[in-house]
């Protein structure tokens, strides 16, 4: 089991008053209402989970070829044509 971190940057004053600020907050459970207000605009970073090396049947959801295909059936065939080359 992961343990759950966050790390929120703060703003405003000098350095030594964002540490204790920081330090104060560590180990405890406060409400969100004490940090964020309501209708404020935050920022999120997110990191996905890792699925590790994957071919692109599962990664893009592509289709799986027909059973009696030539080296393997979780490829891609044809995508289109060549040109033009983008969709329009």
């Amino acid at each position: 089991k992961k343990a759950h971190l966050m790390e929120i940057q703060i703003n405003g004053g000098d350095i030594a008053a964002k540490v204790d600020f920081g330090v104060g907050l560590l180990e405890k459970t406060f409400p969100i209402s004490k940090i964020f207000t309501k209708d404020e605009m935050i920022d999120l970073i997110a990191v996905t989970k890792g699925k590790g090396y994957e071919g692109v049947t599962t990664r893009w959801g592509t289709s799986r070829l027909p059973r009696k295909t030539h080296k393997g059936l979780r490829k891609v065939a044809c995508i289109g044509a060549c040109h033009p080359s983008k969709v329009k």
